[in-house]
């Protein structure tokens, strides 16, 4: 789990995509399921458009951005030093460069707020491995970037677990808040709420896929002071029942 963004897993989230289907938005290569007892394709698997929160607009976008967006982030992310040294991340290395339009798909809606995104992909995800760089001893971390924009700044990111989704088909699963604050070297502050989820799920015909979703509040700008409180775009009790939804869709 990154800390300095917020798109597969902690990245900022980025505009990625979605095309519309038989009123469900869908991304990559499968086309619209056609029913009967054949499995159904990935793109039938995300949340439809019916099940986004109010407020929120389905953007298109591409798994090519989403792709470029993980290969950027996990370049920065190699010249970053994490303390405790435990808590450096290794599962998006580990999962980012398998996902392709083949393999993954994936919706985002943006409101004033914040930026919702559900990526779904055959590509099993190793949560324990997020799990280990995000809680216990990991809850609290402090990045440094040594290159880049935000050479010379401190990132402090506190994750809270939330409760995770139920069900059989829930093979393994993190739900988390987490919020971050950014001191520049200049002193001012950048602040960052997201609502993050990770969940493999297992297919009705005994498949594996991850369902990702996550939400991120909007970018503030560089404030001169911490804010007193600065809260995710949606309360954490809807968000878990946002992310059963979506596991729900994805097995049924």
């Amino acid at each position: 789990m990154s800390i300095l963004s917020v798109s597969c897993w902690s990245r900022p989230v980025r505009v990625v995509a979605a095309t519309l289907c038989a009123g469900t938005v869908v991304a990559g290569a499968a086309g619209c399921g056609d029913g009967g007892d054949k499995q159904r394709p990935l793109t039938d698997l995300v949340l439809n458009v019916e099940q986004i929160p109010d407020g929120y607009t389905v953007v298109p976008a591409s798994v090519d951005d989403l792709i470029a967006s993980n290969r950027s982030t996990l370049d920065q992310a190699a010249s970053v030093t994490f303390s405790p040294d435990e808590c450096t991340p290794t599962a998006d290395a580990a999962f980012n460069p398998q996902l392709n339009d083949a393999n993954t798909v994936l919706i985002v809606a943006s409101s004033d707020a914040g930026t919702l995104s559900e990526t779904i992909s055959s590509v099993v995800r190793d949560v324990d491995a997020d799990r280990r760089a995000t809680t216990g001893v990991c809850r609290v971390v402090t990045a440094e970037p040594t290159k880049g924009t935000l050479a010379g700044s401190h990132i402090v990111t506190t994750t809270t677990e939330l409760p995770g989704p139920t069900g059989d088909a829930v093979e393994n699963e993190l739900v988390v808040r987490s919020d971050s604050v950014t001191t520049l070297p200049d002193q001012g502050v950048r602040v960052r709420s997201a609502l993050l989820s990770n969940v493999v799920v297992r297919r009705k015909d005994g498949s594996k896929v991850t369902v990702q979703l996550n939400l991120a509040t909007v970018d503030q700008g560089v404030l001169k002071q911490v804010p007193a409180d600065f809260q995710p775009p949606m309360s954490d009790g809807s968000f878990v029942q946002l992310v059963q939804n979506a596991v729900d869709r994805a097995a049924s």
